[in-house]
């Protein structure tokens, strides 16, 4: 009889506290890595979407002698010497800016190139998306003689 009064087989609540917290420890790293890369998904995703809005936007713009031919061409519209769409894409403003530059070749100074180049940028509405500085590209277009 004295036998089965000092039998252990179960767990003491030490032992269990100690079982539920090294539970909590690893289910809480496991779920902030998901969190992470739920957000890295996001940013990527948004990245993207900018890449693929300036795209369009090249498209758009490379075979015109100047953007300035852009104004009033869909949402395109002149905001001062900018040319702005803030309409065709939902969570996005487009700006297209024009500089006039002078190309030289290296090995010959006497061959002047006029061209525009166009810099483009893209940039989250407030409250959308990912608060980064804007996406940026620019392209040269040929000023015609």
């Amino acid at each position: 009889m004295k036998k089965a009064l000092f039998k252990e087989n179960g767990m003491t609540l030490v032992e269990l506290l100690a079982a539920i917290a090294l539970l909590g420890i690893v289910l809480f790293t496991f779920m902030s890595i998901f969190t992470q890369s739920a957000k890295f998904s996001a940013h990527n995703q948004e990245t993207l979407t900018a890449v693929q809005i300036a795209e369009q936007v090249v498209s758009d713009v490379r075979d015109l002698e100047t953007v300035l031919t852009l104004n009033n061409v869909g949402n395109y519209k002149k905001v001062g010497s900018l040319i702005e769409d803030k309409d065709t894409y939902d969570h996005f403003v487009v700006k297209i800016s024009e500089v006039e530059v002078q190309i030289t070749r290296p090995d010959s100074t006497a061959t002047a190139l006029a061209l525009k180049k166009a810099n483009i940028s893209i940039k989250a509405k407030p409250g959308f998306g990912i608060n980064e500085p804007e996406f940026k590209t620019e392209m040269y277009l040929k000023v015609k003689p």
